[in-house]
């Protein structure tokens, strides 16, 4: 029978030690070395002939290499559970290794959840920050529809290029006189004040015409990305081939109508206005969920797996890649799972983590649940705003193994949703922009920088 030993290293940390006894070890050595003399060949011997000691001198190792992995394998999960002990993680284990004639003996390191008893949540004194919506983010917002649906329209004849143009360009670098091929280009798409092709560069196409070449000096930032050319003086021959203006479609009902679902161009605005008030709406209520999590954590202080922590950090770096991929940019030119990135995004984690933790702890404390029915009715209002079948998206979230957390989303909605039906609200005018309050979605966010050569 197995010994088991607890050791409460901390709220969150276990030294588990096993001892299995000396005749468990020798059932499975022997096993072992049996399992070998079914396959095994040595010179001079027939397969399945070799004597057993033959193979405890060629094999020792070997054997009791495999025989300590057999019996942690089979030994620790029953035996936490034995213990009532849910791993988070397994941090280490330590042995002596094994030995015929003596029990196997070896410690686990295991990292479990705190225990939680969450105090301070109901009753709580909040802030709802209320806005309105103004007129001049209508026509912000107007504006950016307009963008959206207008059209390149060649440059009249004799048009100089300007801010805002969009050309189509050659470029022909040189560095300390010779070519430089990484900064030349043919054909290359710009918008002439954006400056993607290099900084402080569109400037110098301001006044050019079609078909014209114009030569450029440059001096590139000491923290330019490619080392071996930063802080040099760089030659640029450019020649324009197209150069074309954005044409804004008119602000009027026509335009709401093209749109394909309003009459008037204020139906038009009648929409956006409800839109922007949904989404300050939705900024309150997270600005609100804010606040939520700061007071608990004031009231309630634990520490927090360091293995959940590096689990949220990896997840967040994988969200920043797949974002840059939607993007269409390349994940591969951000190498963003680097330590120094990884220290930035950890306290964003750490508190993330005792977010879930927070708000699991009181849905255990309320017994508050998430049903099936609820998770397929969250899938269908997503599948609706997305405009595809629910079914289709379902298949979705079940091959990225996401299912898991839409439920964890709607468990901490039901949670929040408790704490604010019971809380004391006071409605103010929202913080200036320099005190506002991170929120837990956004604190510690940071676009990746490009890769450096």
């Amino acid at each position: 029978m197995t010994n088991i030993q607890v050791e409460n290293v901390s709220d969150i940390k276990k030294k588990v030690s096993f001892e299995i006894p000396q005749e468990r070890v020798l059932e499975v050595m022997d096993a072992q070395y049996k399992d070998l003399k079914k396959t095994v060949q040595i010179k001079g011997f027939r397969r399945g002939k070799v004597p057993m000691e033959i193979l405890r001198i060629h094999f020792k190792s070997q054997v009791q290499a495999d025989s300590a992995r057999q019996i942690i394998e089979e030994t620790m999960s029953p035996g936490l559970e034995e213990q009532k002990i849910k791993p988070v993680s397994v941090v280490n284990i330590d042995s002596d290794g094994v030995e015929e004639g003596k029990p196997f003996k070896f410690i686990a390191e295991i990292e479990v959840l705190p225990p939680l008893e969450i105090q301070g949540y109901k009753e709580m004194e909040l802030k709802k920050y209320i806005r309105n919506v103004t007129d001049a983010q209508i026509e912000e917002q107007l504006n950016h529809l307009r963008e959206r649906h207008a059209r390149l329209a060649p440059l009249p004849e004799g048009t100089k290029v300007a801010a805002g143009h969009h050309l189509v360009v050659d470029i022909k670098a040189e560095v300390d006189g010779s070519a430089y091929p990484a900064l030349t280009v043919t054909d290359y798409h710009l918008e002439v004040g954006r400056n993607f092709y290099l900084p402080d560069f569109d400037t110098h196409l301001e006044g050019m015409g079609i078909d014209e070449t114009k030569a450029i000096s440059l001096d590139l930032p000491e923290n330019f990305p490619r080392k071996q050319i930063a802080g040099k003086k760089a030659e640029f021959e450019v020649t324009v081939k197209e150069a074309k203006e954005m044409l804004l479609p008119d602000l009027d009902d026509d335009f709401a109508k093209d749109l394909g679902q309003f009459d008037t161009l204020d139906a038009l605005k009648e929409e956006i206005g409800q839109d922007l008030r949904k989404m300050l709406d939705s900024q309150s209520d997270k600005e609100m969920d804010a606040q939520i999590i700061e007071q608990l954590l004031e009231r309630n202080t634990f520490d927090v797996p360091e293995s959940m922590v590096e689990g949220q950090v990896d997840y967040v770096l994988q969200e920043s890649l797949r974002g840059l991929a939607a993007q269409g940019l390349d994940p591969k030119r951000f190498p963003i799972n680097t330590p120094e990135y990884r220290d930035h995004v950890r306290p964003a984690a750490t508190r993330s983590v005792q977010r879930s933790l927070i708000l699991s702890a009181i849905s255990d404390q309320e017994k508050i649940e998430v049903t099936d029915d609820d998770v397929q009715a969250a899938i269908a209002k997503k599948a609706d705003e997305l405009n595809m079948s629910a079914d289709y998206l379902k298949d979705q979230l079940e091959r990225d193994n996401r299912i898991g957390e839409v439920r964890a989303g709607l468990l901490d909605e039901k949670v929040l949703k408790l704490i604010v039906e019971s809380a004391r609200i006071t409605e103010e005018e929202p913080p200036k922009k320099s005190e506002k309050p991170e929120t837990p979605e956004t604190a510690g966010e940071a676009e990746p920088e490009p890769a450096k050569e």
